[in-house]
């Protein structure tokens, strides 16, 4: 289990960032305070010091001010031992931001902390979560100070994705999305098991706004009296957008029943992705899409 002191070794060991931070993709920038340096996960930014025990974690997200005061008085559960509870009031630090001590563990250590929600004050785009964690015996004044100086550097731009958006909405419209996968073992002995799968999904996107999903897949096996055959059929149908969640474009299927589902978008190499899968993407012929 990596305790809060062991984290803050490592990251410092291999620290990346510091000074100035820019993502530009997001309209979010921010300082990291001296003596603090930090290290960029795929999920958030953990920071170190080396004088002062504990981390720092800056995390986006996509809330509103309601929705992250909300979140602070239920508590936060991350799974894997990260639960931390309201301590007395929420601060209101300006429209768009609010602050609180939390308790708890990390990781399944005990921890208190001090967190700031951020909401991106244009409405709609990412803001952050800045969480100053230490050991309940180190906790003091320091972490909710430099928590709030980390807070009181963050600006935000307007970022118009709406260029990207519609060229997007333009490839994809009045095409099919076809997955495909197979795979097949044959029996090296007399008597063996023997086995495979095929599975193929197709995602129709109209232009007319609305999306016919087909998933297929069959599994098979063989061999010493043994044999299974189960074949899964299709889902439902709704409309289909291109949306921005943290400065990523995705795919956002919306069934009609409210059900959403949505897929990170690629395109290197000439190549289409759905959430690292390839996809082919056609529009004509018998692989065109079906928007009768």
């Amino acid at each position: 289990m990596l305790t809060i002191l062991s984290i803050v070794s490592c990251l410092t060991a291999n620290a990346q960032l510091s000074g100035h931070v820019d993502y530009p993709e997001l309209g979010v920038s921010f300082d990291i305070p001296s003596g603090w340096v930090g290290q960029e996960t795929e999920e958030m930014i953990v920071l170190g010091s080396n004088s002062i025990p504990g981390l720092i974690i800056v995390q986006p997200h996509e809330y509103g001010i309601n929705e992250l005061r909300q979140q602070a008085r239920e508590g936060m559960n991350e799974g894997n031992g990260t639960v931390f509870q309201l301590m007395g009031n929420l601060e209101n630090l300006n429209s768009n931001a609010i602050g609180g001590e939390f308790a708890g563990t990390l990781e399944f250590e005990a921890a208190k902390s001090y967190i700031v929600g951020i909401a991106n004050p244009y409405g709609k785009g990412t803001g952050a979560i800045i969480m100053a964690i230490t050991t309940p015996a180190n906790f003091n004044a320091t972490y909710k100070n430099v928590c709030l100086q980390l807070f009181r550097s963050f600006r935000f731009k307007k970022v118009d994705h709406s260029s990207k958006i519609k060229e997007w909405k333009d490839y994809l419209s009045d095409s099919r999305l076809t997955y495909m996968d197979s795979y097949y073992s044959g029996s090296s002995t007399a008597g063996g098991i023997s086995g495979g799968y095929d599975s193929k999904t197709t995602i129709d996107l109209c232009g007319r706004g609305y999306f016919n999903f087909n998933s297929n897949s069959s599994v098979s096996a063989g061999g010493s009296g043994i044999s299974a055959y189960s074949t899964s059929g299709k889902a439902g149908q709704g409309t289909w957008d291109v949306e921005v969640s943290g400065g990523q474009l995705i795919l956002a299927l919306t069934y009609h029943n409210g059900e959403k589902r949505i897929f990170e978008m690629e395109y290197k190499d000439e190549k289409f992705y759905l959430d690292g899968s390839r996809y082919f993407v056609t529009s004509e012929g018998e692989y065109a899409p079906n928007c009768n």
